[in-house]
């Protein structure tokens, strides 16, 4: 009889050590739930390789209002430099009856070729969300959303994805996009007509 106190006060600690615990593992772990609020849209592989499409055409083209600097294009025109992009689809979300946002991970690099070697300058990586609307049998992306960098991205990207999405989105590590950089590399050696194992040069302004 005279345990059962002892064992009482050995599980009350065991309960208290056990809340605090759970809330050093909250306060350790950030909420990663996304907040946006348009309903996901589940896309049939000819509508998802359409929205691509779309997506890598609108990110491989200069476009100001980006403000993603081309090195090679503003300092080496006369090489025909390009700017190589590969994605993973995060999301599809309907915004209205006419458009959807399309949120992905994208890297994206400039090259051009010198003689052999495959010069590489400008390059980035980054969570996005784009607006997309139907183009006659295609689409087209009229507005895009980035997250912002540094201590900031995961309250941004939690603003810009779903519940579901958000933590797919901030699960996407290095080596996804170091996966996606090495798609670039492939297809930028290819485009310019050079071999597979072509060396590739970074670019240094004199």
């Amino acid at each position: 009889m005279k345990s059962l106190p002892l064992a009482s006060g050995i599980i009350g600690g065991a309960l208290v050590v056990g809340v605090a615990g759970w809330m050093i593992w909250q306060l350790q772990e950030p909420d990663s739930t996304g907040l946006a609020r348009e309903p996901v849209v589940v896309v049939g592989d000819k509508t998802r390789a359409s929205l691509m499409e779309a997506v890598d055409r609108y990110l491989e083209t200069t476009d100001p209002k980006r403000e993603k600097p081309q090195v090679l294009a503003a300092l080496k025109p006369e090489l025909k430099p390009r700017m190589f992009c590969h994605e993973n689809l995060v999301e599809v979300r309907k915004k209205s009856e006419s458009q959807q946002l399309v949120g992905i991970a994208a890297s994206c690099e400039e090259y051009a070729r010198v003689g052999q070697k495959l010069l590489a300058s400008s390059q980035y990586k980054n969570l996005s969300l784009l607006t997309v609307e139907p183009n006659g049998e295609t689409y087209r992306v009229v507005d895009i959303q980035e997250a912002l960098e540094g201590d900031l991205v995961r309250s941004s990207v939690r603003e810009m994805f779903s519940a579901e999405g958000a933590p797919r989105a901030l699960e996407i590590s290095d080596s996804d996009f170091s996966a996606l950089s090495e798609e670039n590399r492939v297809e930028g050696r290819k485009v310019f007509g050079l071999p597979p194992n072509a060396e590739i040069q970074l670019y240094q302004p004199s």
